[in-house]
C-alpha cells in the first residue's frame, strides 16, 4: 500500500508542479484583441428544450456583437413539446437579427443537427451553443480574437454551472472550475484537444472541408477537436469569456452522461491512436494524451486500493466488536492526541498529506482563475472523499461496456 501511495503522489506532485508551471507562464500570454468583426452564424440544436430554449436564443441576440454580422440558427430535432412554436415566435419578434429554424423530420441526434446547420451557415466563423445553456454577452467577441491565427481552427469558453441546489450541483460547480484551470493550461502549451458544445467557435471553412461532425459518434463535439488536432490545427481557450451551462442533478441522469462522455473519451481515442507518442502533434502526442490514460489509470487502482482497505479495515473492526467483550465501548473514549499522532505511519499520512495540499491549492487557484468564491463547505468534502470513487465506478463501468460492445446511449 505505501509504494502504490508512493507512486500515486509522485504523479500528483509532478503533474501538479507542472501545472503551476504552465500556469505561471500562462500569465504572460498576449491578450488577443478584436481588430474585425467577420460574419458569425450560431447554431443552437435542441430537442425538448422548451423550457430553456428562449434564455439560449436571447443570449445570442443580446451579445454586444453587430447584428448585421450574425445568424442565428435553431435546429428542432424532432420536439414532442413546445420548442418549435416558441423558436417561432423569438423569430416573429426579433427581426434585427437573422434567425432560422430548420425542423427536422426526424430524431437523428445532435451531430446531424449541426450539419444541418452547415449546409446552409453564412457565416465565416460557425458556433454552437446548446440549448440548456447560455452566454455572456461579451463571450462571443473574446473568442473570435484567436481565429486570427492561421493555425487555430476552433476557440472554446470558461463554462460555469448555472444550477446549483443539490450537493451535486455543487460539487459538479467546482470540478468544472478545476476543468476550466486544466484547459486554459492546455490551451498555453498548445495540446488542447475538446470543444464543448457550451459555446465553442470554429473556422467554417475548416469545419466544411473535414466533412462537419462525426454522426456516429457519442460525443461529436469532442471528435471534432481531435480531428483538427489531427490534422495539425490548434484549439485554443479564452478564460475570460464566460459561458454557463445546466448540469445534472440526478443521479442516474448524471450517471448516463458520465457513461457517455466516457465512452466517447474511450471511442475517440482508439480512433486517433496513431497520435500517442507521434513527435509530430509535439506535447499533445509526448505529454497531454499518455497522460489521459495515465491519470484514469492510477485514478481506478487508487480508489480500487483505497476501497478494499477501508472495507478490510470494517471487516477487523466488526470482527473485534462481536469476539471481544466491551470492544465497542473502547471505540467511544477518544485517545489523546499524542497517542493519535505516535500511532501514524508516517511513511503513508505525509505523502497523503503532501498530495492533499496539492488538491486544495489547486482548488484555490481554480476558483481564482474563475473569480469565484470558495463556499459550500460539504460540497468540498464530497468533492474529495466521494466524487473520485464515482468517478473511479463510471470508468470502470464505460471500459467494460466498451469491451463487451454494449448499445450505446445519448
Amino acid at each position: 500500500m505505501a509504494y502504490l501511495i508512493y507512486i500515486i503522489t509522485f504523479v500528483s506532485l509532478y503533474l501538479a508542479v507542472v501545472w503551476l508551471s504552465f500556469l505561471y507562464l500562462s500569465e504572460f500570454s498576449d491578450k488577443k484583441k478584436l481588430t474585425r468583426f467577420p460574419t458569425v452564424t450560431i447554431a443552437i440544436p435542441a430537442y425538448n428544450e422548451a423550457s430553456t430554449i428562449t434564455k439560449s436564443i436571447k443570449s445570442i441576440i443580446n451579445l454586444n456583437y453587430p447584428k448585421d454580422k450574425l445568424e442565428i440558427i435553431v435546429i428542432n430535432d424532432y420536439s414532442k413539446d413546445k420548442t418549435k412554436e416558441i423558436v417561432e415566435k423569438i423569430i416573429k419578434k426579433n427581426n434585427q437579427v437573422c434567425i432560422k429554424l430548420i425542423n427536422k423530420k426526424n430524431n437523428q441526434g445532435k451531430a446531424h443537427a449541426l450539419n444541418s446547420a452547415i449546409d446552409i451557415a453564412s457565416g465565416e466563423i460557425f458556433g454552437c451553443l446548446d440549448s440548456d445553456s447560455y452566454a455572456d454577452k461579451n463571450s462571443l467577441r473574446l473568442l473570435i480574437p484567436h481565429l486570427f491565427n492561421p493555425k487555430t481552427a476552433a476557440v472554446i469558453s470558461s463554462i460555469k454551472v448555472i444550477n446549483q441546489k443539490s450537493l451535486l450541483g455543487k460539487v459538479q460547480r467546482m470540478e468544472y472550475f478545476m476543468v476550466t484551470l486544466t484547459r486554459k493550461l492546455m490551451s498555453v502549451i498548445d495540446t488542447l484537444y475538446t470543444t464543448p458544445g457550451v459555446l465553442s467557435i470554429y473556422k467554417t471553412k475548416i469545419l466544411k472541408k473535414l466533412g462537419g461532425f462525426d454522426t456516429n459518434c457519442l460525443t461529436e463535439d469532442f471528435e471534432i477537436a481531435m480531428r483538427l488536432r489531427h490534422n495539425h490545427y490548434n484549439v485554443k481557450m479564452e478564460p475570460e469569456s464566460i459561458t454557463y451551462t445546466k448540469v445534472p442533478e440526478d443521479p442516474k441522469l448524471f450517471w448516463r452522461q458520465r457513461i457517455r462522455w466516457t465512452r466517447g473519451f474511450i471511442e475517440n481515442n482508439v480512433k486517433y491512436k496513431k497520435m500517442y507518442f507521434n513527435s509530430k502533434y509535439g506535447l499533445l502526442g509526448w505529454f497531454q494524451l499518455p497522460l489521459s490514460v495515465v491519470a484514469p489509470t492510477l485514478l481506478i487502482v487508487g480508489m480500487l486500493f483505497i476501497g478494499y482497505n477501508i472495507l478490510k479495515t470494517l471487516y477487523k473492526l466488526i470482527t473485534r466488536v462481536v469476539l471481544i467483550d466491551g470492544y465497542l465501548n473502547s471505540l467511544f473514549v477518544f485517545p489523546p492526541l499524542k497517542r493519535i499522532f505516535l500511532s501514524q505511519n508516517f511513511r503513508i499520512a505525509f505523502p497523503l498529506l503532501v498530495a492533499s495540499l496539492l488538491g486544495f491549492t489547486l482548488l484555490y487557484l481554480a476558483h481564482k482563475q474563475a473569480k469565484e468564491k470558495i463556499k459550500y463547505p460539504a460540497s468540498i468534502l464530497a468533492y474529495y472523499l466521494l466524487l473520485h470513487y464515482v468517478m473511479a465506478a463510471y470508468w470502470i463501468s464505460a471500459i467494460t461496456q466498451e469491451i463487451f460492445k454494449t448499445k450505446k446511449k445519448w
